[in-house]
């Protein structure tokens, strides 16, 4: 994730800002690189906003080139799904911003995790009440039919209500915020838009964006669109992931 780290951060806080209101709790954003030193909890407002900028910064991946996929998803699942039965399941939304590669990931664990969310889902009705959004940043073929498969097939596969979504970040806000949670947004497959930049000149661009030396640009202004209303809740994550949690 270490390329891809300056649009992550310019997506994350955009999903932040535009997801003001719906927790009134704010969001808690994990990430999985150095423990818990960068963990933010009930990011909400101009100052919680600030606090996650500052943390993303702090957070950024290091570059890796034999060993690129430190993330252990499996892991990050597991936690997140038992940090969410001790806080008496809150109807949440994780989003998880990453590019797919878990070369650390037991497949097998990972899935059943992810299952076992999914059977405490079909307690209630509605709205799904704990959902799950992946965010894909970097455009590899397997990491992209991985992420699709855990979206069409695997509750599919067992009979259980469909809990996730996928979408690139390249995708609209409604449809980050808002896929993995209304079966509307969930069927609704936007065109992913070409990249037309070469990446590298398009990574540094987001980078200069972030330092605020072009503050009257924006890069993806399809990001700046305000949703409409998401529902009664919320949560966000990443791999090198970060992960946050929105409770409403």
């Amino acid at each position: 994730m270490s390329k891809h780290w300056p649009i992550v951060t310019f997506v994350a806080q955009t999903l932040a800002k535009n997801a003001a209101g719906l927790a009134k709790d704010g969001i808690d954003v994990k990430f999985t690189v150095d423990g818990n030193t960068h963990n933010e909890n009930y990011v909400k407002g101009d100052a919680g906003r600030k606090r996650l900028q500052k943390a993303l910064r702090a957070a950024w991946p290091e570059y890796k080139p034999t060993n690129h996929a430190t993330t252990d998803m499996a892991k990050v699942f597991r936690d997140v799904y038992h940090e969410w039965g001790r806080t008496g399941q809150p109807a949440s939304t994780l989003l998880v911003l990453t590019d797919g590669v878990w070369s650390k990931t037991n497949p097998d664990t990972l899935n059943n995790t992810i299952l076992d969310i999914a059977r405490l889902d079909q307690r209630h009705t509605g709205n799904r009440h704990f959902s799950i959004q992946f965010i894909r940043f970097g455009e590899g073929d397997s990491e992209k039919a991985r992420l699709q498969w855990l979206e069409d097939y695997l509750c599919a596969d067992h009979k259980l209500r469909d809990i996730i979504d996928h979408c690139s970040w390249r995708s609209t806000v409604e449809k980050m915020l808002k896929g993995s949670i209304e079966g509307y947004w969930d069927q609704k497959e936007p065109e992913e838009p070409p990249v037309l930049y070469d990446y590298d000149k398009l990574v540094d661009l987001f980078n200069e964006f972030n330092r605020g030396y072009h503050a009257e640009f924006s890069p993806i202004g399809r990001l700046n669109r305000a949703p409409s209303r998401v529902s009664n809740r919320s949560s966000v994550s990443t791999s090198h992931a970060d992960s946050w949690t929105e409770r409403h």
